[in-house]
C-alpha cells in the first residue's frame, strides 16, 4: 500500500471500497492480446488516440422528466442514464443528516455473463458501493445541510444509475455523470413552520420556482481519473479490451473544484509501478481540469 502526500495539495486517502473488476468475465483471443501489446509497446491503440487521450464525451441532461435531475453519458461504446430524485422524510441514519443512496444496475446488454441476474445484481451492488465511497461520501457531500428539522424532516436522495453499455473506463464515466447530476440539481427551497401550539403538526411552505431553488450542497466535485499500467506502458480511457490486458489499473479521484488529489482507489489484483506514480498523479490532475471545462461548458448550455 501507499499513501502518497503533498505539502501543497494535501493527503489523498486511500479507498476502502471492495475491489471491482470493470469487465465482467469478458475474453479475447491470444491474437488479439498480443496485437494490442504490440501496439501498447509502439505507443499505437487500436483506435488512433495517444496514450492519455479521452474519447468524446457527450452529455443530454434532463432527459428524464419525471425526474429531480437526470443525465445520459456516452462516452465511447460506454452509455449510462442517471437519474436523482429526492423526497422529505424523517431522517434515517442521523437524526440531523440527510440521506443519499447510489443504486447502479446493469443492462444484460453490458455483458453475455450478466444474463443471469443474481450476477448482475451483485455485479451492480459492489459499482454502487464503490461509487457511492469515492463520489458521494461525508467528505463530498454536505448531508448535515439536507436537514431541515432535526428528527422530523430532512431530504432522503436517490440516484439510480442503469449502465446501458460498457466499453472501457466504466467508473471514470459514472463519477463524471454522478458529478454533472449533482451539479445541475435545484432543490426546492422549503420552509418549516413549526406548531404553535400542542397537538398540532408542523408544516411546511414550499416555494418550487426554479429561480428560488438551492444548489445540491456538495463540499467537493470528485472526478475518477483511472490510470492502466499495460506491458510497462500508461494509459487512460482504456477500452474494454484493453482493461482485460492491463496489469494493474489505479483509479485517482481528483476535485473539480480545488484541483486536489482526494482519493485513490486500485483496481485488479496487479501491482502497480509506485516509481511512476508522482508523475501519473500530476497528469490525472491536468486531465480532470479538462473534464471539469467541458462539463461546466455542458452545464452552461441553455436546456
Amino acid at each position: 500500500q501507499f499513501s502518497p502526500q503533498s505539502e501543497t495539495h494535501g493527503p489523498c486517502q486511500l479507498s476502502k471500497a471492495p475491489r471491482v473488476s470493470m469487465q465482467p468475465l469478458k475474453r479475447i483471443s491470444d491474437s488479439q492480446r498480443q496485437f494490442l501489446l504490440d501496439g501498447v509497446q509502439q505507443n499505437l491503440r487500436s483506435d488512433g488516440r495517444g496514450p492519455f487521450d479521452y474519447r468524446r464525451v457527450t452529455f443530454e441532461l434532463n432527459c428524464i422528466p419525471s425526474s429531480t435531475s437526470s443525465c445520459r453519458l456516452r462516452a465511447g461504446d460506454t452509455e449510462l442514464l442517471l437519474a436523482l430524485k429526492c423526497d422529505l422524510a424523517k431522517p434515517r441514519l442521523q437524526p440531523d443528516a440527510g440521506h443519499v443512496q447510489v443504486t447502479v444496475e446493469c443492462a444484460p446488454s453490458v455483458s453475455v455473463a450478466l444474463a443471469d441476474s443474481s450476477t448482475a445484481e451483485d455485479w451492480g451492488r459492489r459499482l454502487s458501493v464503490l461509487l457511492e465511497t469515492l463520489c458521494a461520501s461525508d467528505s463530498v457531500i454536505d448531508r448535515k445541510a439536507l436537514c431541515l428539522l432535526p428528527h422530523v424532516f430532512a431530504w432522503q436522495v436517490h440516484v439510480d444509475v442503469l449502465v446501458l453499455s460498457s466499453g472501457g473506463n466504466l467508473l471514470d464515466s459514472l463519477a463524471l455523470a454522478l458529478g454533472a447530476v449533482l451539479s445541475e440539481t435545484l432543490l426546492p427551497k422549503v420552509e418549516v413552520i413549526e406548531a404553535l401550539e400542542e397537538g398540532e403538526e408542523v408544516q411546511l411552505k414550499v416555494d418550487d420556482r426554479p429561480e428560488a431553488g438551492l444548489r445540491f450542497p456538495m463540499k467537493q466535485l470528485p472526478l475518477c481519473v483511472t490510470v492502466a499500467q499495460i506491458s510497462g506502458k500508461f494509459l487512460m480511457d482504456v477500452t474494454s479490451e484493453e482493461e482485460i490486458c492491463a496489469e494493474a489499473m489505479l483509479c485517482v479521484v481528483v476535485d473539480g473544484k480545488t484541483g486536489d488529489i482526494i482519493g485513490l482507489h486500485k483496481l485488479g489484483r496487479g501491482l502497480f509501478d509506485v516509481s511512476a506514480l508522482p508523475s501519473m498523479l500530476e497528469r490525472c490532475r491536468g486531465t480532470a481540469a479538462v473534464l471539469v471545462q467541458q462539463l461546466d461548458r455542458e452545464l452552461s448550455l441553455p436546456d
